[in-house]
């Protein structure tokens, strides 16, 4: 199944696989992926010292991007 991954590093960045974006150009990558494909899932990694504020703040954004399907990636993200 399509999926997009996405993470939130201790810095706060963010990132759309391995390139580091900023919210707008992360929200575009979404709503990308949502036109092609309403079902993708999102798989969202956040490093565990991220405020929870941040992370939901994050899972706002992809949902009002279009996606809503999320699933929670445990393992660090890259730093």
């Amino acid at each position: 199944p399509a999926f997009v991954a996405v993470a939130i590093n201790a810095q706060g960045q963010l990132f759309v696989g391995d390139e580091a974006v900023g919210p707008e150009v992360l929200a575009a990558r979404v709503r990308e992926a949502a036109a092609r494909n309403p079902q993708t899932e999102v798989q969202l990694r956040a490093d565990s010292t991220v405020p929870y504020g941040r992370v939901a703040e994050l899972i706002g954004l992809v949902q009002q991007a279009g996606l809503s399907r999320i699933g929670f990636v445990t393992e660090s993200p890259a730093r």
